[in-house]
């Protein structure tokens, strides 16, 4: 027997089948070492045949060891050969094979596959727990085998390729797992796996640069594997030396590193290992700037990812973005836009399966917990059922005493039934009184802090600024102590502690009183608020407080959520002693479904306004409590709320009549607001001045974006948008120094407008500081991936914001000085963006074609670059500090200066060469710039 044979014989009887060895079919055997035979040199398709047989002759052996060890066998070829449904289908019945029998051997094997699929779809969390699971089931069982060695050293390696390599701690935790699969496969006597493990330790040198330690480590094992034909971990070793050689500059020796590489996985057919191999030698010649050589290998990676479907894995993603910027360096830019558009849709693609992903792991969840409360309410059910026949049992055992029982069960019924109703008592009560507390414990901060903002308001010396920041502090905690009333109007309700306080008075004065009062705000928003309430100077019995609430909510919600120039309607009239009160908002509309929600608690149904839900669920307890009722409907364009009340004198009892105390109208709370929003207005942003920078501010909320305006208006220009939409538009027409902008905002948010403006090339040099609620850091890597320089968070410091906001400009200004330093164009040397290499790339084709054109001016540049002129000079602006006239005369002036240096022409014929057509021009502006004459600086 040969030993790849007794290698299966001790797996078999590791497993518990310990006279299992000299029954196990020669066939199967003789199979299992042609495998192992083909695995090592990839011919994956013959293992696979091979590995089918097998499964054949263990199921007729009835074997669970046999059919196990032939079902994980099956699922690794089928991973090798890149099918993955294959894999998982044989993995999983291997699996469960394993776990029923108690067969770490099988299991651990099956999971390799699993965990593999994942590290090969760069789905490392779930590839880290696959693994640690087998190394679980290896430290319980004490189970030692080539699978529980192999998820050790991937175990290592996708922890490397997850954390950075600053980041110590994960990378002690790989070499600790090579080590540990090293000392294990030593003690099994694997030595491929042993000397695979050296491979792994010189990598962890690598990745800490110590290029000297490693390259032992790969030598021995690239020794060692060329002498048994292992071609997978001989071309693996290439690849880490050509890495190496790469950091140290010897692009020669790593070209030859990758050649070899390529080559010898070329060998083996294996298209998915070609394509790798492929993708991988590109990706050096990127690096080195061989963007021509590099396109091919790009496109036949290219070309077979996207038949394998490989999108979900981003590694398509990273080709495309690849191939984009090879055919842009090449100047092929047709080919260029054709790239990058294909990896925003494979990066849409991306997000969108992991969202899919995302939505089938709750629902999955969601049914589990279904079942598993499904399964309790029957075992409820069924204990009840158990209980009941044993009470009837007893019933009828109990015979003559059953009377009594029936007595004495009704007794203890009614007795706990007092007790839960005066439980429930004790916990309404219990609620009000947290309600009334908490309420108590925020009016007390909220007195403090608008005491003090009102003081400040009266002072005669305050600013315009330092005012305008007071009133929208005063105006937010106005709302948040209406937010806590309404908050403990609703407990009051459900506690039974809110009563009645119905009085007499004239309703139609009153009502009029309260509609009027939001005549303003309608006129500010440019809406037409039309009051028609019937004349009738009787009085009627209401309760003035409830009616005052219910008004201003409708009231309140209907200019909020209609458009511009929407009509509002308040109607009211007395019929047979019922108040008949309409309010119709036009320009919105609502779906059956929001209707039927939009009484409840907490439901917002314009998702993109700020708002609680909280107002009209109170409108309709206070209203039900007014012993009235109101009802929604909708139109085409318009929203109504009728609401009717009963007002006469008998409607009511007299404990629900009371003197009507003096409260404070709304009139005298819109009054404030009125006030808040003219002194408002009168703030104005200080007059343009070309000198200063210009800041975009992009928010929502408009008392932010006042806010912010207010801390860099006295040095900066200001320019503001309140959607991510307008905003892109306000940069390409202002193209300001620095955009500020919010993440959440509607019609395009805070992603969009980055996205926007880096992709284009009036507008991708423009710094962006993120600045919105939306913490943690998954959000802040979304932000800066998207192209944002920076992201803070609110609530913000303004020292902080500002500081930022001047390191960013400042990096712009850094930028411009190297601009100036340099002779000719380079931007390949210049820390910028993709998209600003490409727009001075094809401005640097456009001075080619034109400089030495005499008529050639800033309106000709513009046009040839597609570009406004306004648009070129604060974009050259921001990126030389030179005008667009300016620009042009520095490069001709550039370009004089370095045909000095190389020609012997005359300098008169240098100057008109360049575009100067007046010699004494040329001579002067020269000398301003490189403080000498042409003739004396080239003789220098």
């Amino acid at each position: 027997m040969s030993i790849n044979k007794l290698s299966i014989v001790c797996i078999l009887t590791s497993v518990g089948i310990s006279s299992f060895g000299q029954n196990i079919p020669e066939e199967f055997l003789n199979n299992q070492c042609q495998i192992d035979s083909l695995s090592k040199i990839s011919a994956y398709d013959g293992a696979l045949l091979l590995a089918l047989q097998n499964l054949k002759i263990a199921k007729n052996t009835s074997s669970p060891v046999l059919l196990g060890t032939a079902q994980s066998e099956v699922a690794n070829c089928y991973f090798y050969k890149g099918n993955y449904d294959s894999t998982q289908h044989y993995a999983k019945k291997a699996i469960a094979l394993g776990t029923e029998n108690n067969l770490p051997e099988v299991t651990t094997s099956a999971l390799l596959s699993i965990g593999n699929i994942h590290y090969s779809k760069f789905e490392d969390v779930d590839a880290i727990a696959t693994y640690q699971q087998i190394d679980s089931i290896a430290e319980f069982s004490g189970e030692k085998n080539p699978y529980v060695v192999k998820a050790l050293f991937n175990l290592g390696k996708v922890l490397l390729r997850t954390y950075s390599v600053q980041d110590t701690s994960y990378i002690g935790k790989s070499e600790q797992y090579f080590k540990n699969a090293i000392k294990m496969a030593s003690e099994i006597n694997d030595s491929d796996q042993e000397h695979y493990g050296y491979i792994m330790i010189g990598n962890i040198f690598g990745q800490r640069k110590e290029y000297q330690k490693a390259k032992p480590y790969f030598k021995k094992s690239l020794t060692y594997f060329k002498s048994n034909g292992s071609i997978e971990n001989v071309a693996n070793i290439y690849w880490s030396l050509g890495i190496i050689e790469t950091d140290l500059n010897n692009y020669d020796q790593a070209d030859a590193y990758y050649k070899k590489r390529l080559a010898l996985l070329t060998e083996t057919g294996d298209p998915n290992q070609i394509a790798n191999a492929n993708r991988v030698y590109a990706g050096f010649l990127l690096r080195i700037g061989d963007y021509k050589q590099a396109i091919p290998y790009f496109e036949a990676a290219y070309a077979y990812f996207k038949q394998a479907d490989a999108g979900s894995s981003g590694v398509l993603l990273g080709i495309t973005k690849n191939l984009a910027e090879s055919y842009g360096k090449t100047g092929d830019f047709e080919q260029a836009v054709e790239y990058y558009g294909r990896s925003f849709v494979l990066q849409d693609s991306l997000e969108a399966r992991k969202q899919k992903s995302l939505a089938l792991d709750l629902e999955a969840k969601y049914q589990t917990q279904k079942r598993e409360q499904e399964i309790a309410l029957l075992k409820s059910q069924n204990e009840l059922a158990e209980q009941q026949k044993r009470n009837q049992r007893n019933l009828f055992l109990g015979g003559i005493g059953l009377t009594s029982f029936a007595v004495l069960f009704l007794f203890v019924l009614y007795r706990n039934r007092q007790r839960t109703n005066q439980k429930l008592r004790e916990l309404d009560v219990a609620k009000s009184n947290f309600f009334a507390n908490i309420s108590h414990e925020l009016r007390t901060p909220l007195s403090l802090i608008q005491g003090p903002v009102e003081q400040q308001l009266e002072r005669s010396e305050l600013s315009q600024e330092d005012k305008r920041n007071l009133t929208i502090a005063k105006k937010n905690t106005q709302q948040l102590a209406t937010l806590v009333d309404q908050l403990l109007d609703l407990s009051k309700l459900e506690s039974g502690f809110y009563k009645l306080h119905i009085g007499k008075a004239i309703l139609s004065t009153f009502l009029k009183s309260q509609a009027e009062s939001f005549l303003f705000s309608a006129e500010k928003k440019s809406q037409q608020l039309q009051i028609k309430i019937s004349k009738d100077e009787n009085h009627y019995w209401f309760d003035a407080d409830i009616l005052q609430k219910v008004i201003g909510n409708l009231l309140g919600n209907a200019l909020k959520y209609s458009p511009q120039n929407a009509k509002i309607n308040f109607k009211a009239e007395i019929i047979e002693g019922v108040l008949s009160l309409t309010v119709t908002n036009t320009g919105v509309s609502l779906t059956k479904k929001e209707l039927k929600e939009i009484f409840n608690r907490f439901h917002q149904i314009h998702t993109n306004k700020r708002g609680t839900g909280i107002g009209l669920a109170l409108t309709k307890e206070l209203v039900g409590l007014h012993k009235g009722k109101i009802e929604a409907k909708s139109g085409p364009e318009s929203v109504t709320f009728h609401i009717e009340l009963p007002i006469l004198e008998t409607d009511y009892s007299n404990e629900e009549k009371v003197t009507v105390k003096k409260s404070t109208t709304l009139e005298e709370t819109y009054q404030e607001n009125t006030d808040a929003v003219e002194d408002e207005s009168k703030v104005s942003i200080t007059e343009s001045d070309e000198s200063r920078d210009i800041i975009l501010i992009v928010d929502d909320n408009e008392d932010l974006r006042n806010y912010v305006s207010s801390i860099f208006n006295d040095e900066f220009n200001i320019v503001t948008a309140d959607n991510g939409s307008a905003g892109f538009q306000k940069a390409l027409k202002q193209v300001p120094d620095l955009i500020i902008t919010d993440l959440m905002m509607p019609e395009e948010d805070g992603l969009k407008l980055t996205e926007n403006c880096k992709t284009n090339d009036a507008t991708s040099h423009i710094p962006i500081l993120m600045l919105t609620a939306k913490a943690g850091d998954e959000n802040r890597l979304t932000g800066l991936e998207t192209g944002a320089d920076a992201y803070l968070t609110k609530p913000f410091n303004n020292k902080i914001l500002k500081q930022t906001a001047k390191n960013l400009l400042e990096s712009r200004r850094k930028l411009q000085e190297r601009f100036s330093q340099e002779i000719i164009l380079t931007p390949k040397d210049i820390s910028i963006s993709s998209y600003d290499e490409r727009f001075l790339e094809s401005l640097q084709n456009v001075l080619d074609d034109h400089l030495v054109t005499s008529d050639f001016n800033s309106k000709d540049f513009a046009k040839t670059l597609g570009m406004s002129r306004m648009q070129l000079h604060r974009k050259l602006k921001a990126l030389t500090g030179q005008t667009t006239t300016e620009f042009i005369r520095s490069q001709r002036l550039k370009l004089a200066a370095s045909l000095l240096r190389k020609s012997d022409v005359n300098i008169s014929e240098i100057g008109y060469r360049v575009g100067f057509n007046d010699h004494s021009y040329f001579t002067k502006c020269f000398r301003e710039t490189y403080g000498t004459s042409p003739s004396e600086f080239s003789k220098k």
